[in-house]
Formats: structure tokens, C-alpha cells, sequence
């Protein structure tokens, strides 16, 4: 098939929703449909030449965006990726294959973010930091917020840049196929609340970015990555999360089920040219790996066309033997969540108090982005060490931190106001090694190294980034 490469760059934050949900906890999608682009094109489906050809034969398939960071494309992390739930003292950090390595400790399995392809010098893993923002509906007569309509959305941010192909089958005209190119890098608009502050991006003509990383293994194995979504239906046409529906021709016995990892999802997908939710679709999600056996090669090439149904949405991708699922045991380099940028404190002085002013309150505010960027890596590199400290603990710590503790130190005169901190950090220390559940010595020392402040923002942050560990590990 002909193929038409894109690069797809966010003007503004994206709102792009893992279902169809109207309340309740939403998830965002992490990476971008290829329904979203046949969305775009199908604006203009009367203007085909023939429109069931190009929208309803599969003779044309418009895929799934992949991330691009540093110009190199990126792939969402794969569910068989586990870690050391705890790392002991200065222990580096390694992924581990589910299906080949031999895990004898306590797991955890990678979830999120994406991984560079290249891992002959470990792996790289991005995650995305994504911006939430609480709205609430306009009331026109009132000229004020609606009452009881406040809504929030999670957004992908402004300056992402992504990659996504066309494939385009023989049998379609070229005046179809340049029709095809001509909507695309018009489209402007992108994902939920496109009227609001969402929803801007710019679609440019691009050169394949995709690595060559499928291999040919000896391997009675075949490891296949779902480098999209999967609808895989039975011999009736009902959905099914069998592996055994992949391709025509497959029986229990070409599936290592105790090898397979996967997570699925189900949702309504909305028609806007229909103006109306279609039936409910059952789907593996994107980063899913399955493990089959005595694979022939005509069965693998079948396989590299896709498989199951909505392939003119993007889904049924499939990588047969990618490297990164090839290796037992790679090294972890993560790579930066957002742009580094420095801000210089103002080191003169002023005659002026209002410039003065104006000075303490710049150098004060980045003081406070410091602190918060270095509670941030902290909480990244130790929040696996801290999973068993409970948000009670975390409380009482900072409880602590903003106690008041003039009655305690009255009897006491010599103290003096820059020594409160060091008593304050003598009761953290006496809460922590001595209190009703201890904690562990690298526990303490980790947190005992750092000033009052940096504390007491911790034992404010590290539950709710526990909270949301644990509400993704379903």
C-alpha cells in the first residue's frame, strides 16, 4: 500500500478522551486515533470521488499517531515492561521482559509514557506531563458561571509533535488520494472543546521517522507488539479479547497464554457525520503483547496487514518480533518531562524599595519553583521506597511542619527563632524511628537530608502521587 507520512504539532493543549464518558473519572488518551484523521477528512466525504472506497472498504487506513521527541519516534511503553518495585542503595534501574526474564522479586509493571525504540544503549522512556484545568459552564442571561456546572479536563500540552501515515491501497484514484492530503494539512482543530483554548494544531507533509526494528528470530516464540488498538471478533462477528481471533488458521496451542500481556478498554465511538454514539466496542489497548507458537511466515506476513476490524481507524498495527521485546533485561534512562528553563535570581541592589520589593518577590518565587522541581525529582526517583508509608503518616509530618511550638520551647530561652527548624526536624526524626510503625534507615535518611520546607511540600505532594499510582495499577 501507498503510504502518506504527517508530522502533527500541538499550537495548544489537546483534551483527547480515553471514553465517552460525561462524569465521573475520565481518562486522557495517551497518544493520538487514527479515527481523529479520518474524522477530519470525512468533512468532505461528498466531495469524493468514491467515498465508500475510501472510508468504508479498508482501502484506506488512517493510523495512529506516534510520538516524535528529538525528531526520533517513540512507542507506548509495553505492557510486558516490569521493574523492582523498591531498589536497594544506589542500585541502578532496569526493565525486565515479563515473558523472558526470570523475575523472583516483588514486580511492578510500566504502564505509562513511551519508549524509544533504540535500546542498544538502554531504554528511554518519556512520559507526558499532562495540564489540568477546572472549567465551569457560561450562563449568557446571568453573565456568570453556571451554577452546579464545573467540569475539569486533562490535557496532552502545547508543543508535542507527533507522527501519523495514510495507507492508501492501489485501487484508489489519485484524485481521492490528493483530496486525502488536501484536508489533512488544512485541518486545524484537534480532540474535545475545540471552541475554548483547546484544540489547535498544524499538520505538515513529512519523512518516515518509523525504525527498523522488526526481527527474525529462531525462536519457536513469535513476541507481537499492538502497535495500535485491537477489535478482534469471532467466527459469529461478536467481540473478543481472544488471541486466538489475531488471524484465521490459529488453535490454543500457537498461544502461550502465560506469556501474554495485555489491557483492554470498551467505549461508544461518537459519528460526528452521523451526529450520533455508534454500538459499543470491546478493544485491547495499544502496548499490549502476545506470545505465539510455530508461527509460518505466511501466517506473520497475514499478521503485518493487521488485524481485526476497524482498520480504517487506525486499529489492528501489529509489530512482529520488535528488539525491545527481544531482550530480558535493558537498562532505564529516563528522559525530561518538560523544558528546563533557567531563571537567574536579581543579585543587585536598589536604592528604590519599590524595586526592592519587586526583587524579593522574583527571587522568592523562583526559590519556590526550586523547591517544588526538587520535591518533584524526588517523588519520581523515591515514590517506590515510600509505598508503604500510609497518608496518615504523611499527615502527621506535616502536621509537624507548620505546628506551632512556642509552648514547647518556653522553657527554653536560649532557643532562638532559626533553631526552631532544627527542633521541628529532631521530631520529625523521633516520629519516624521511633513512633508505632518505623520506618526503614534509608527511609530516614532520604528524608532527613533536606530542609523543613522541602519536607513539609513532600508530606504534602508524596500521597497524592501515591494515590495516583495506585489508581492506575488496575
Amino acid at each position: 500500500m501507498r503510504e502518506l507520512v504527517f508530522n502533527i504539532e500541538f499550537l495548544s493543549d489537546i483534551v483527547l478522551h480515553a471514553t465517552s464518558n460525561t462524569e465521573g473519572k475520565i481518562d486522557p488518551l495517551e497518544f493520538i486515533p487514527g479515527s481523529n484523521f479520518l474524522g477530519m477528512v470525512a468533512k468532505n466525504y461528498d466531495d469524493f470521488a468514491d467515498s465508500f472506497k475510501v472510508f468504508h472498504s479498508g482501502l484506506v487506513r488512517f493510523m495512529d499517531a506516534n510520538l516524535l521527541v528529538n525528531d526520533k519516534l517513540y512507542y507506548k511503553t509495553p505492557y510486558s515492561f516490569y521493574k523492582k518495585k523498591i531498589l536497594e542503595e544506589n542500585e541502578e534501574e532496569f526493565i525486565y521482559n515479563h515473558h523472558i526474564a526470570d523475575i523472583k522479586w516483588q514486580p511492578k509493571q510500566l504502564r505509562k509514557g513511551f519508549i524509544d525504540p533504540d535500546i542498544d544503549n538502554g531504554l528511554k522512556l518519556y512520559e507526558i506531563k499532562y495540564n489540568y484545568a477546572q472549567k465551569s459552564s457560561y450562563d449568557k442571561n446571568r453573565r456568570r458561571s453556571k451554577s452546579g456546572n464545573m467540569y475539569g479536563y486533562k490535557a496532552m500540552p502545547k508543543g508535542l509533535k507527533w507522527q501519523f501515515k495514510v495507507k492508501i491501497d492501489s485501487k484508489i484514484s489519485q484524485k481521492d488520494i490528493d483530496l486525502i492530503e488536501e484536508t489533512l494539512l488544512k485541518s486545524t482543530r484537534l480532540g474535545k472543546s475545540k471552541s475554548s483554548e483547546y484544540g489547535r494544531v498544524k499538520i505538515t507533509k513529512a519523512q518516515d521517522c518509523s525504525p527498523d526494528i522488526e526481527i527474525e528470530s529462531s525462536n519457536e516464540l513469535t513476541y507481537i507488539y499492538a502497535n495500535s488498538r485491537l477489535a478482534l471478533v469471532d467466527e459469529n462477528g461478536n467481540p473478543s479479547l481472544d488471541p486466538i481471533h489475531l488471524i484465521e488458521g490459529l488453535t490454543k496451542e500457537n498461544i502461550d497464554y502465560s506469556k501474554i500481556q495485555i489491557k483492554t478498554n470498551n467505549y461508544r465511538q461518537y459519528n460526528n457525520k452521523m451526529r450520533r454514539h455508534t454500538h459499543e466496542r470491546v478493544v485491547i489497548n495499544k502496548g499490549s503483547v502476545f506470545a505465539l507458537k510455530g508461527l509460518s511466515k505466511e501466517q506473520k506476513e497475514k499478521l503485518k496487514e493487521g488485524a481485526g476490524v476497524y482498520l480504517s481507524e487506525g486499529f489492528g498495527e501489529l509489530l512482529i518480533n520488535p528488539k525491545f521485546l527481544l531482550e530480558a533485561k535493558i537498562k532505564l534512562i529516563k528522559e525530561s518531562k518538560k523544558e528546563n528553563i533557567e531563571i537567574d535570581k536579581i543579585k543587585a541592589t536598589f536604592k528604590d524599595n519599590t524595586l526592592n520589593y519587586l526583587k524579593a518577590k522574583h527571587n522568592s518565587k523562583i526559590e519556590k519553583l526550586e523547591l517544588a522541581d526538587n520535591v518533584y525529582k524526588f517523588i519520581e526517583e523515591y515514590r517506590d521506597l515510600y509505598s508503604n508509608i500510609s497518608n496518615s503518616q504523611w499527615g502527621t509530618i506535616r502536621s509537624i511542619c507548620v505546628a506551632d511550638v512556642s509552648e514547647d520551647i518556653k522553657e527554653k530561652p536560649n532557643y532562638k527563632k532559626d533553631e526552631i527548624e532544627k527542633y521541628k526536624l529532631n521530631k520529625i526524626k523521633e516520629y519516624i524511628s521511633e513512633g508505632k510503625v518505623k520506618w526503614s534507615q534509608a527511609q530516614q535518611e532520604k528524608l532527613l537530608k533536606h530542609k523543613l520546607n522541602f519536607i513539609q511540600l513532600l508530606a504534602m505532594e508524596m500521597p497524592k502521587a501515591q494515590d495516583r499510582g495506585g489508581k492506575n495499577a488496575n
